[in-house]
């Protein structure tokens, strides 16, 4: 599986937390990239993961780092009893329906089949 998205100033604010925040050491940093490098492989796991470029796609990403960025934060935030959001399984189950029905070009677009 390859993760892609990164701890940016976007995801920072997911959790709360502004770009120069003094509460951002590396120890909270390390803790953010950990939670969307698993909330990326467990979409990509429940999704699928055979189509290169599907989640790069313009059509695809921001659904892609709507249900990662979600599942992050509920991880970050709540790391011993976080279970997937109700918001993330639903755009999970949107991604598999359009996962199902494309097919990636080399150029990364995607065309229904």
């Amino acid at each position: 599986m390859t993760t892609f998205l990164e701890v940016d100033d976007e995801f920072k604010r997911v959790l709360g937390y502004l770009s120069n925040d003094d509460m951002l050491d590396d120890q909270v940093i390390q803790r953010m990239i950990s939670a969307l490098n698993a909330a990326e492989i467990y979409v990509q796991g429940a999704v699928g993961q055979e189509k290169t470029g599907f989640y790069q796609s313009e059509k695809i990403l921001p659904l892609y780092k709507l249900a990662c960025f979600a599942i992050a934060a509920n991880w970050f935030n709540h790391p011993s009893t976080a279970v997937s959001s109700t918001t993330a399984k639903a755009i999970i189950g949107q991604l598999r329906g359009s996962y199902d029905e494309s097919e990636v070009s080399d150029d990364g677009s995607i065309a229904k089949s």
